[in-house]
């Protein structure tokens, strides 16, 4: 047989040995890829600190790897910093326990997380930018699995903005907002959007506007303080929401559910939530609830419904909770239907169910084996459950649930008239607005675990339980019944148009007169500055309001006529004079020995008491008070009973700068709550920063009623401007004023000082600001207009 040529085989040959290098030439580069990427375990640990080796963060993160731990020590580090790695940055455990600071200096956004599986934990976050357009906030976190836990942030508009960050864990923060805006201009302290299965659990929120979860289903919320905001607890559209083992204090709003499904609320504890509605807990269009074991106690609503359930074959269901001391228990909307509300505590709430509007079915809704505080049926067989229906047809809440307005009327002689004319003629017979046909005469079982982070609920619970147990019960809150009763004209009511009324007031001393034919209105939420001369009559004029000199002519307080009614409305005034005299008793016993007076709880008082500042000075004696502190423990006594009116005599006239400003700032909260001040003053700077209106008396003129802008032109021509800026602002702001043509020049107390025409003050201001410059305070001062 003839062989082949040996040539035939080379291609094949070289095919062979080709294919043989190139796999040995990629096990080489497979082998050099393994070698210069390194293993999990070998993550690096970078450390940034003043000292270095890393200088800055961004140092650091410039040579990390995914992976890496990024330790930072005590120092303030400046600037936006952006997280495009995905490391751990954690504040450095030290033993003087300081905090690194991350400050943006009053610019955009602090800390920005870009990339998944980031973790901030233990930094003091300050200082962000204020453009709520913007969003610019303490951190924002734009992508999933990160975490930010024990850091605390302060001064940012916005606290922690997690947006399209699912699976990420926000816990053990402390945040607040900018303070020099009110609570509308704020940013929200947590805000999720379009984040699902988030994590959010004891995190301390205070003064900050809301708390928004927004388009993020399977939301865990647990284990929260949230105190002193607008909104508490904002969803919508979050469905599969756990809301559990929260406080929420004193906010306008307490929890509130929008276009849901699925959500779930137990074991909270919403307290004073007191705003122009002031639910603690509100639906609206919301599927498949479930509120068990909840504490809503001493809330201007107790529960909103509206279109809640949404869907027929949905459900709303309320169960074990008990809803105590609020104006009104739970109000619904006509068309509402199939609520469930079973072996929940109705007690002493002032009205327990309102239709708004009127109308609806009383069988719309299920109420089943509930407990009221005024049933007053019989339980002959001892079963535990009452022998006869609850039914709440009283015809004055009839009236009021038509006409809410006639919730100024509750308890007065008018209302038990009709009460009494309802029962005696059938005529009249009230329609009922529902039944309980099976109510609980024994008190269920209360759900201790809802208080167990706070001693002062541990307390409450116990004092509560131990009531039970004996007769003491009934004592103790049939005071707190009386201050219902008492407050409930005054909170149940719409805001009065006018509530300050005075016509063609004179007062005279022999044949001198001090007021002469003196009149004007104010309304709620108005201020209106006393101005004048000493001995102008500014003093009499309030003690004329009080009821206490006689006078000719009409005053009239929040619809009570002082000549009259001069004790009726005294209870609607909240006085201050300039000088206040104190028993030397301690800040607490004060405030509790008028409290008793006033049939005030002790839960008013310590709302007080943190409102005012007061909270560390408790246990002073009151002789060991600055003035600053005794003027605001004058104020707290004057807010004891939430007078809708303020009266104060000068009452910064002996403080100092600070104290003053710091006084300043809470009665401009409180005229934000619609209370009507009026205020004696001689300072420019309080009339500006509070009146909306000003009469200037004069002993040898007519009184003159000024607005804000005729009063700045008659009385001060020229102002000098102080203003205290940003860090590293000053010079720059004082070269760019100049440059403006604004007469300005710096002062040896790192102070800018302008000296301008009064109308103009506001547009330095506003120049200032709307150049990147940031005014942290400013203090104006009348000046003569010849140089």
């Amino acid at each position: 047989m003839k062989l082949r040529d040996s040539r035939s085989f080379r291609p094949l040959r070289a095919s062979f040995l080709s294919y043989k290098g190139l796999k040995v030439l990629w096990v080489l580069l497979l082998l050099g890829a393994l070698l210069t990427v390194r293993p999990v375990s070998a993550a690096a640990h970078l450390v940034v600190s003043p000292q270095g080796p890393y200088r800055t963060i961004e140092e650091a993160l410039r040579v990390a790897h995914d992976g890496d731990f990024i330790e930072v020590y005590g120092g303030t580090y400046h600037g936006n910093l952006v997280i495009d790695k995905a490391v751990t940055l954690a504040a450095a455990q030290t033993t003087e326990g300081e905090r690194p600071v991350l400050d943006a200096g009053g610019v955009g956004t602090v800390v920005k997380v870009n990339v998944p599986h980031v973790t901030v934990r233990g930094f003091e976050i300050r200082n962000s930018g204020s453009e709520p357009d913007q969003d610019h906030a303490g951190i924002t976190v734009n992508a999933p699995f990160a975490v930010i836990e024990q850091n605390r942030l302060d001064e940012v508009l916005f606290g922690i903005f997690v947006a399209q960050a699912a699976d990420s864990v926000v816990r053990d923060n402390e945040i607040t907002s900018q303070a020099r805006f009110e609570t509308g201009r704020k940013g929200d302290a947590i805000r999720l959007w379009y984040s699902p299965r988030v994590l959010v659990e004891n995190n301390h929120v205070y003064q900050a506007r809301d708390l928004v979860l927004w388009y993020s289903e399977g939301v865990h919320l647990v284990n929260n303080l949230i105190e002193d905001g607008r909104y508490g607890v904002h969803l919508m559209y979050c469905d599969n929401s756990l809301i559990e083992n929260n406080r929420l204090l004193n906010n306008s709003v307490g929890i509130y559910a929008m276009y849901s499904r699925q959500v779930e609320l137990r074991n909270n504890d919403l307290r004073g939530q007191r705003g122009p509605s002031g639910y603690a807990l509100g639906f609206k269009d919301t599927d498949a609830v479930l509120a068990q074991a909840n504490l809503l106690i001493d809330n201007r609503g107790g529960i909103f419904l509206d279109g809640t359930p949404f869907t027929p074959n949905s459900f709303a269901r309320f169960e074990n909770n008990i809803i105590a001391f609020n104006d009104i228990a739970v109000t619904i909307m006509p068309a509402v239907k199939g609520v469930e509300f079973s072996n929940n505590v109705f007690w002493e709430n002032v009205e327990q169910m309102t239709v708004h509007g009127g109308g609806g079915k009383p069988t719309a809704n299920m109420w089943q084996g509930n407990y009221w505080s005024d049933y007053d049926g019989l339980d002959a067989d001892g079963d535990g459950v009452g022998d006869t229906p609850y039914i709440s047809e009283k015809f004055f809440e009839n009236m009021t649930d038509r006409e809410p307005l006639l919730r100024a009327l509750l308890y007065s002689p008018s209302a038990q008239a009709i009460e009494f004319a309802a029962a005696s003629f059938p005529i009249v017979k009230p329609q009922p607005k529902f039944s309980d046909p099976q109510p609980q005469v024994n008190l269920p079982a209360l759900p201790i675990e809802s208080t167990r982070r706070s001693a002062g609920g541990m307390i409450l619970t116990a004092a509560f339980l131990l009531a039970l147990a004996c007769g003491a019960f009934f004592i103790a809150y049939r005071e707190k019944t009386m201050e219902n009763k008492l407050a409930a004209p005054r909170d149940a009511e719409p805001v009065s148009p006018v509530q300050v009324s005075v016509r063609n007031v004179t007062k005279s001393y022999g044949k001198t007169a001090v007021l002469q034919d003196l009149s004007f209105e104010l309304g709620a939420g108005r201020a209106l500055a006393l101005w004048g001369a000493n001995g102008a009559g500014k003093t009499t004029l309030i003690q004329a309001m009080l009821g206490l000199v006689p006078f000719e002519g009409t005053i009239v307080i929040a619809d009570q006529p002082v000549k009259s009614k001069g004790k009726q409305v005294r209870g609607r005034i909240g006085y201050v004079p300039q000088q206040v005299m104190f028993y030397d008793w301690s800040v607490q016993s004060t405030l509790q020995f008028y409290a008793r007076l006033k049939r005030v709880s002790a839960a008013r008082i310590e709302t007080l008491v943190e409102q005012m500042g007061l909270t560390t000075h408790r246990a002073k004696a009151v002789s060991a008070l600055s003035g600053g502190l005794r003027q605001r423990l004058a104020l707290a006594l004057a807010l004891l009973s939430d007078p809708p009116v303020l009266l104060l005599d000068e009452p910064t006239a002996n403080l100092d700068t600070q104290a003053r400003a710091d006084y300043v700032k809470l009665v401009g909260d409180l005229k934000q709550q619609d209370k009507t001040i009026v205020f004696a003053s001689h300072r420019l700077e309080e009339v500006e920063a509070l009146a909306d209106e000003i009469l200037w008396l004069d002993s040898n003129k007519s009184p003159r009623h000024l607005n804000l802008e005729e009063w700045r032109a008659q009385v001060a021509p020229m102002v000098e401007l102080t203003l205290w800026l940003a860090n590293g602002q000053r010079e720059r702001a004082n070269d760019f004023l100049n440059a403006a043509g604004w007469q300005s020049h710096l002062n040896g107390h790192g102070t800018i000082v302008i000296r301008t025409r009064a109308e103009q003050k506001l547009k330095a201001l506003r120049t200032l600001a709307s150049n990147g410059f940031i005014v942290d305070d400013f203090q104006v001062e009348r000046q003569s207009e010849v140089e």
